[in-house]
């Protein structure tokens, strides 16, 4: 059945660049919604090459520089969530936790907006290392979201002055269907089941998307929702860094980077995502029309982890026999201290957003009012019981020695008898975590449009921003035999079975359980306050509320015109933002807590300029440049203080780091070959002032930790600026010139080049120099097919002691087969994550890949589905 849409508008200034590689996951009728401006004019969409071709045709149209993916059927791309099909843009990369995308980068740059139809959704996502608490930025982590949900994801990479600024590499708009742009009633429901490898469980996804008009067809109504359960599991080496030791020989002291934790880990996690979309409108009049929607999505993440540890003496000599190659102690012998826990961790989060808008269009005029209120809440909890060796363990230990490094203890202990340990000092810890992110904004916009075809637009944004944290931890050192019941002998043959090496794999671990470690530490450390959120001693030097106040406004002209008889399309404005914010937090000095306030404030300005030149009718370049902010997290901000007893780290934030600002330009160009075919390319080049990035040093903090050990503390910091610069190139190309079947072959590929270097002489935090995807295609009558390969190479990750730290090349192949049974049904068959061992996160020190620091192995997923569309 085909999907009839409206589309079409007056152009402004239409500017993009990039080629659109991917199909986003969706109902059949989103791929028909259109968009703000919908002209009149109907197009028939169906199938992959329609799909593409809408994307070409909304970007060929768009007003800045700016890649587009919009959906057509169910499945038609294996891509879990909204952070894998963005992964097929050029310029973009991503990172991944647990196996799912989460998170973009764009041209290089992580810091990245993301919106709702150009709305904020809040909401926490979930990290796989410490610290505990969850990243906490200034939206929804890209996993938290079904990405069925959306008819169209927007990669915006130049800005206009009309939008919100907070996107320093870009601006990811996530784009819902509304019920207005459909011709006819439209419903659908896809049912799949997901296989996770390792785990070795079938489990569903459900999704249904239903929308209708009436009162001669003024009024429409749409609502949609995806419901979607994972178990996964995830083998990890964790938690490690290259710290300076000093080692004596000859009466000379020097000083070399040497590990300081070898843990191996292994993750179950558990995670159900729901989401719901809905939304009503109503045409007043011809001129004026009302929409009000809500988006709801909820993610449940239980984790169950067992460890073991083996942490290397801080004082001087630490290893003897130490193996060095280039500079870093790589292999040799100590005596560490040896332990081991059971971990379960729950983290239930939810993200709300309600908007009401309402647009009046007549003659030249424009007059839009949006308002919206998003919010995100978390209740984490953490159950964990720890035991230590009895005594200092004597391990061998050797980086160069297969995927992780090998590790062999040696004297009389034994990983697997009790009577080697004794349970941890506060080896029974409970953890709580309640946070609340909430955002009131309202905004107005408009614009005219004069005789002579130019166009003057102004508007104004005013954002109100809060978000609070309460941390609560009790802790108590067990007895031997309280704790007996719970101990749990792991089996070697089950522990990182994927991961080669010698290490110990059979190991005593424990298998907390709430009700235990909840009640025997909340009764050895109560929480005072018997009105209080928890009953929980209150963890204050975690806490913190923070507000912030953003007032905006913006103006804007663009028009047309011709030089040297060639058609242009332009547009410049200048936006003026002006921040405000105040963060209550605790500083600790001993056993006291004292309230203290920080604020700060800032105002920036920030001018853009695009243009466009149709060298011929299917020819265009385009100039642009800009200047653009980005405010840093909540969590950088915060200046409270998290120590982690167990890993012996130190984060938190900086109330007074300045916002980033990267002065950028760009000149690209797209030759469109065909309806769905084109090829684009583009140059581009930014220069960023007061880059933010975590900066690491060891100390001792007595206030912290009395029994003082050697902790490592993080802490962001404007550590540089920077210059990143780079070209990108694509093609998007069907075979029609070859005879059938083969002229239902075609190709999808990209390439982006960014090279990046801070005024110290380092690569930039999260930039890979070379990324690439390759897409192979297949769509002959009910029949459709596609292998997705995609890559990029290494990138800085954080700096320690002043040395760079690196996240390794990655790279991840996936598969799709689909086909139409009837003219409503349709079956689907995807693997994902093809490769495991080549998508695999590893991290290390110094450009030295032998110094490992982590390394998460992930496993492959396979689905099949049924979808109808009525």
């Amino acid at each position: 059945m085909a999907i009839r849409m409206k589309r079409g508008g007056a152009l402004t200034v239409k500017l993009a660049s990039g080629v659109s590689l991917a199909v986003l996951m969706a109902a059949p009728a989103y791929a028909q919604e259109a968009g703000a401006d919908t002209p009149e004019g109907e197009i028939i969409v169906t199938g992959i090459r329609a799909s593409l071709e809408r994307a070409a045709d909304i970007k060929r149209e768009a007003g800045q520089v700016m890649d587009v993916i919009t959906a057509e059927d169910v499945g038609k791309l294996p891509d879990a969530n909204v952070a894998e099909a963005l992964q097929r843009v050029t310029g973009v990369q991503i990172t991944r936790v647990f196996g799912e995308g989460q998170s973009v980068s764009v041209r290089g740059l992580q810091q990245v907006r993301v919106e709702v139809d150009g709305r904020t959704l809040l909401g926490w996502s979930a990290r796989l290392s410490p610290p505990e608490n969850d990243q906490l930025g200034r939206s929804s982590g890209l996993d938290s979201v079904p990405s069925s949900l959306f008819g169209r994801l927007e990669v915006r990479k130049s800005p206009l002055a009309s939008q919100a600024e907070g996107g320093l590499g870009g601006t990811v708009n996530l784009v819902t269907p509304k019920p207005l742009s459909f011709k006819e009633p439209t419903a659908s429901l896809r049912v799949q089941g997901v296989y996770s490898e390792n785990s070795d469980k079938f489990e569903p996804a459900i999704t249904g998307f239903a929308t209708t008009k009436f009162a001669d067809d003024r009024i429409g109504i749409m609502i949609a929702g995806e419901y979607q359960k994972r178990t996964s599991t995830t083998q990890a080496f964790e938690r490690n860094n290259f710290l300076n030791r000093n080692y004596t020989a000859n009466g000379v002291t020097t000083a070399q980077p040497t590990p300081a934790l070898l843990q191996y880990e292994q993750f179950t996690v558990d995670r159900s995502r729901l989401g719901l979309n809905g939304a009503i409108q109503f045409e007043v009049t011809p001129e004026f029309t009302v929409t009000a929607d809500a988006l709801y999505s909820k993610l449940k993440t239980g984790r169950r982890q067992d460890f073991f540890a083996f942490r290397l003496p801080t004082g001087a000599n630490p290893v003897t026999g130490a193996v060095v190659e280039d500079g870093m102690v790589v292999a040799g012998s100590a005596n560490g201290t040896v332990t081991t826990a059971g971990q379960i961790r729950n983290e239930p989060t939810e993200s709300f957003l309600y908007g009401l808008n309402g647009k009046y269009e007549s003659g030249g005029l424009t007059i839009e009012a949006d308002g919206y209120y998003s919010k995100g809440t978390i209740d984490q909890t953490i159950q964990i019981i720890t035991l230590q060796a009895a005594a200092p363990v004597p391990g061998a230990f050797d980086f160069r020695d297969d995927t992780i490094p090998s590790l062999t203890l040696g004297g009389t202990f034994d990983p697997a008898d009790y009577a080697s340990y004794n349970p941890a000092n506060n080896g029974v810890r409970s953890n709580r975590l309640i946070g609340l992110l909430e955002e009131w904004t309202g905004k107005l916009d408009v614009s005219y449009e004069t005789a002579g075809g130019v166009t003057i637009a102004a508007g104004v944004r005013y954002t109100d921003l809060h978000a609070r944290s309460n941390a609560y931890r009790s802790q108590v050192t067990p007895t031997r035999a309280e704790i007996e019941p719970y101990l749990k002998l792991i089996d070697a043959k089950n522990f990182l079975p994927d991961i080669a090496g010698s290490f110990p794999r059979g190991f005593l671990s424990t298998a907390p359980t709430f009700d235990y470690v909840f009640t025997r530490a909340q009764a050895a450390e109560p929480n005072p306050d018997a009105n209080g959120q928890s009953t929980l001693l209150p963890n204050l030097q975690r806490d913190y509320d923070f507000s912030e106040r953003t007032l905006a406004a913006y103006l804007m002209v663009s028009g047309e015109g011709e030089i040297l008889g060639m058609p242009y399309k332009a547009n410049a404005g200048v936006r003026i933002a002006s921040t405000r914010l105040s963060v209550d937090s605790y500083v600790n000095v001993g056993t006291v807590s004292t309230l203290r306030n920080d604020k700060n404030r800032y105002t920036n300005v920030l001018p853009s300029a695009n243009i466009a030149f149709n060298v011929t009718d299917n020819f265009l370049i385009r100039v642009s440049g800009s200047q653009t902010m980005q405010r840093a997290s909540i969590a950088d901000l915060a200046p409270s203080t998290f120590f982690n007893a167990t890993n012996l780290s130190v984060t938190g934030g900086n109330v007074n780091l300045k916002p980033p600002i990267s002065t950028q330009a760009d000149v690209s160009f797209e030759y469109y070959t065909g309806k769905s075919s084109l090829i684009s390319g583009a140059v581009f080049y930014k220069d960023v002032q007061d880059f933010i990035a975590s900066f690491v040093t060891t100390g001792v903090d007595l206030d912290l930790d009395d029994q003082g050990r050697e902790l490592t503390f993080s802490r962001p910091e404007n550590l540089a600026s920077a210059r990143i610069k780079g070209f990108e190139i694509g093609i998007q190309q069907f075979a029609d010139f070859l005879p059938a079947p083969f002229d239902g072959l075609g190709i999808i590929a990209n390439y982006t080049y960014s090279d990046s270097e801070d005024n110290a002489g380092f690569p930039l935090v999260a930039v890979s120099k070379n990324s690439y995807n390759l897409v192979g295609l297949y769509e002959k009558g009910p029949f459709s097919a596609r292998i997705a390969y995609n890559y990029r190479d290494e990138a800085v990750f954080e700096f320690s002691e002043g040395r760079p730290s690196f996240i390794g090349a990655r790279s991840q192949l996936d598969a799709q087969l689909g086909f139409d049974l009837t003219e409503n049904f349709a079956l689907s068959l995807q693997a994902q994550n093809l490769m495991p061992k080549k998508s695999a996160t590893s991290e290390y020190s110094n450009f030295n890949p032998t110094a490992l620091n982590s390394y998460a192995l992930s496993e492959r997923r396979f689905s099949v589905g049924v979808r109808a569309k009525f």
